[in-house]
């Protein structure tokens, strides 16, 4: 496990309710772990959470310096672990307001939204499912590359296709092919016919997710964009501009 990983998606909000309880269990339980936790704290009060690759790499250097510097056993020459581990929390806590009102990076954002939004897709409910709808049961079943299989050949026979467009793209978003998810929007955004064309947000999710230099610029620009124009998912992208 990527402790650093972990106690940052922790502090974020991205855990589960089922790894929330067990980060908070290894507190208690593992005095090491409750250092790093400790470490993870007193850093964020000096370095502010940046996605970019220079400031993580500063932050990953900090945080492995600081981690292998804490003497063997040093909890146990200080106080009992379980005392320390309480410290944690208080101070975990005490921090919290910080710790979470900090903007957050766009992966992070991104994910957020992803799990909260796009793990599921509407079913339309039919005595004879067609392609698109077995599809998303697919889908809605954790079968990506089928589901992903059963949209491209939707959209084989269908190109006009635009539900099975948009759920295509979303796929290769979840499945972290994020050029492959860029092609399919960018194709969406084409199409000046489509009433509701949510194609300008899910290319910022995508760039967000996919985070190369000059990623997130693009991806808040295309938000503002959506915001402005009255564009499909506005709502949506006004709260991840908000957060961000």
């Amino acid at each position: 496990m990527d402790n650093l990983e972990y106690i940052d998606d922790y502090f974020n909000g991205i855990l589960n309710e089922a790894r929330r309880a067990q980060f908070e269990q290894l507190i208690r339980s593992d005095p090491a772990f409750a250092e790093e936790v400790a470490f993870y704290i007193s850093a964020g009060r000096v370095l502010r959470q940046d996605q970019a690759e220079e400031k993580k790499t500063r932050f990953r250097a900090l945080y492995e310096q600081g981690k292998n510097s804490i003497p063997s056993r040093s909890l146990h020459r200080r106080l009992p672990w379980y005392w320390a581990a309480a410290a944690v929390l208080i101070v975990a806590l005490g921090a919290g307001l910080y710790i979470t009102s900090r903007p957050a990076g766009p992966e992070k954002l991104a994910d957020t939204y992803i799990n909260d939004r796009l793990l599921s897709l509407p079913v339309r409910m039919s005595s004879t499912p067609d392609s698109l709808q077995n599809a998303i049961s697919l889908y809605n079943d954790h079968r990506l590359q089928e589901a992903l299989a059963g949209f491209e050949r939707v959209l084989a026979k269908d190109p006009g296709k635009i539900p099975a467009r948009i759920y295509a793209g979303i796929v290769y978003l979840r499945l972290k092919d994020y050029d492959k998810s860029l092609q399919y929007f960018k194709i969406l955004q084409a199409d000046t016919a489509l009433y509701a064309n949510p194609a300008l947000f899910y290319q910022s999710l995508a760039l967000m997710k996919r985070n190369r230099s000059g990623d997130a610029q693009v991806a808040r620009q295309l938000l503002q964009q959506v915001v402005n124009n009255d564009l499909d998912k506005k709502e949506d992208a006004a709260q991840l501009l908000k957060n961000w």
